[in-house]
């Protein structure tokens, strides 16, 4: 699911810099291929930023290429239980190891076998949305502000987390507010609405085609790119300017239904 906005400040937005791209993995509690396990971690991809060693050549010391101007990063949380985990006291320990201090995971493949990888930021069950928004968007947030473009992107399983942690509203307690929600905060707070725009869209890409989730009728738009420059829109979509943070709530409960 893709959400899509922009700020408007008088100027096109630059490409480049430290937090052009970030990449958010989100891979939870949830099955794995050993028998003996009852969860399950999918297996982060090759993507810059995320590193993979074997539990033996596994090293506290590495290079910190975090500075390097626009390498994506990468982080991966291990979502709250819910009640039904809960209940049952379940413990994915047997599975998978977290090493937030190392900034690593390991994934235990059976009781002497492991896969190791290395992350920008390892966020555990107990990360509050508020640390997983200040670790992981915040540093894009602020460069949007700048005039960079940037995005943030979850991935996962069904039932990883994605949405608990990228579009959770927070009506109910607001410290659940997730990094949509959190995100437009921050840029409300630091523009004004006199004198900048802010715009919003909210897509939805699914089964290779985009729908328009402020406008579930407006399906299948197509994505074009300007042959001479390179950028690339999505022409169709519907795009509201967003006068206050309620404004901006009541869109996501509207995509949302």
């Amino acid at each position: 699911m893709a959400k899509n906005g922009s700020v408007s400040r008088g100027g096109a937005p630059k490409v480049d810099g430290n937090n052009a791209s970030v990449t958010l993995n989100v891979s939870p509690n949830s099955s794995s291929s050993s028998p003996s396990c009852r969860s399950k971690t999918s297996t982060p991809p090759p993507v810059s930023g995320l590193r993979r060693s074997t539990a033996a050549s596994a090293s506290p010391s590495r290079k910190d290429d975090a500075g390097i101007s626009g390498r994506v990063r990468v982080a991966v949380r291990l979502r709250p239980r819910n009640a039904e985990e809960m209940e049952a006291d379940a413990d994915f320990s047997d599975c998978v190891e977290l090493q937030p201090e190392l900034k690593r995971l390991k994934l235990r493949r059976n009781n002497w076998d492991t896969d190791t990888y290395e992350f920008d930021e390892v966020l555990t069950e107990f990360a509050s949305q508020k640390r997983v928004y200040e670790a992981v968007a915040k540093p894009v947030v602020e460069s949007v502000l700048e005039g960079y473009n940037g995005t943030i992107m979850a991935y996962g399983q069904t039932g990883t987390g994605k949405t608990y942690t990228v579009g959770r509203l927070g009506e109910e307690d607001a410290s659940d507010r997730g990094i949509m929600v959190r995100a437009m905060e921050d840029i409300l707070a630091e523009i004004s609405l006199q004198n900048d725009s802010v715009s919003v869209s909210y897509l939805q890409l699914y089964m290779e085609a985009i729908q328009d989730l402020l406008d579930p009728t407006n399906y299948n738009i197509s994505i074009v790119e300007d042959p001479k420059t390179g950028d690339v829109s999505v022409p169709g979509a519907t795009t509201v300017e967003i006068r206050d943070q309620k404004n901006f709530v009541q869109l996501l409960q509207l995509g949302a239904c």
